[in-house]
């Protein structure tokens, strides 16, 4: 009888324990490489070439990181530089805006309220 207890107890603890932090990796498809492909909204539409501004999105360290190679000023577009986010499964927050994210067609999209002229923005894999 004690062996059976002392395997039972054996079985449990082995089966209970939490995996190493070491796996504790986001895996979202919003994390990596997307390149701005279109922005519509209230404003004048803007649409770019692949390569032309490139987001990558760190969802393990809550970082998107922007470059922007385009020599026009857009002004509906973030500057190069490394931004703070917060994600849930479906919501992105940049600069405090929150934007809804989903996937089509093997696209990104961010939307904050398009309904109401807020930005759409699209994105393709890199």
């Amino acid at each position: 009888m004690k062996k059976l207890i002392f395997l039972l107890i054996i079985h449990v603890t082995l089966f209970s324990c939490s995996e190493s932090d070491d796996n504790n990796e986001v895996t979202n498809e919003l994390n990596g490489t997307w390149n701005l492909v279109h922005v519509s909204c209230e404003c004048k539409p803007v649409d770019l070439q692949p390569g032309e501004h490139i987001w990558t999105f760190d969802l393990n360290n809550n970082e998107l990181d922007v470059l922007n190679n385009v020599t026009e000023s857009q002004h509906t577009i973030l500057e190069t530089g490394t931004y703070n986010i917060t994600f849930t499964s479906n919501t992105v927050t940049i600069q405090e805006i929150e934007y809804d994210y989903y996937f089509e067609n093997g696209k990104l999209y961010l939307a904050d309220e398009p309904e109401s002229d807020g930005p759409l923005i699209e994105f393709v894999k890199e």
